[in-house]
């Protein structure tokens, strides 16, 4: 998993992951060279690793060192290239989970509700009711538990923002898909 935050998507997606005993899962910080924030860079960067994997793979003879899944968690922002890492995540067989406006509403979908059309410090406020001193990072009592209900919320928000590689509508997020993988992968080990 490629992010395009630094903080608070590797943060919940490792602690999602261990709240699953997703073992599996790796999960990877993307920094790319310059704005480190292109959402086309970060798709770029997924499909590398994970042809990179395929080729290790094919060499060694061993499916289980190739990726199983491939995601990229990316915010709308004011990005130029969320289009062009659309299709090229569809292209490269990569799935991309798309924020609007930012991937903090995903984590406010744990404590409250919220459906009305904001930005990035609106959702960052509403966080701070829930999260005291909130500065990108969760803390040791998030409530991962409250995935499924996130769930709900996020699906309230925008119904039909339930499949990857799509940008959703004010506010929306489909980060719910990642943790369904996750979830998935701690019940098959």
């Amino acid at each position: 998993m490629a992010c395009e935050g630094e903080v608070t998507e590797v943060e919940y997606f490792e602690g999602v992951r261990h709240y699953f005993r997703s073992l599996p899962v790796e999960i990877r910080n993307c920094k790319v060279i310059g704005l480190g924030r292109d959402p086309a860079a970060i798709v770029a960067y997924a499909v590398r690793e994970r042809d990179k994997k395929d080729r290790e793979a094919r060499a060694q003879r061993d499916v289980n060192i190739a990726y199983d899944e491939v995601w990229c968690v990316v915010d709308v922002d004011q990005h130029t290239t969320l289009e062009q890492a659309l299709v090229a995540a569809r292209r490269g067989r990569v799935n991309l989970a798309v924020s609007l406006p930012c991937f903090e509403l995903w984590i406010l979908h744990h404590f409250e509700d919220h459906t009305a059309a904001c930005d990035q410090e609106r959702i960052r406020q509403r966080l701070r009711k829930h999260i005291k001193d909130y500065d990108k990072h969760l803390g040791r009592d998030f409530p991962f538990a409250h995935h499924e209900i996130a769930r709900e919320r996020a699906l309230r928000a925008d119904p039909e923002h339930c499949e990857p590689n799509r940008k959703g509508r004010n506010p929306s997020t489909n980060a719910w898909l990642i943790v369904e993988v996750i979830q998935r992968s701690g019940r098959d080990r």
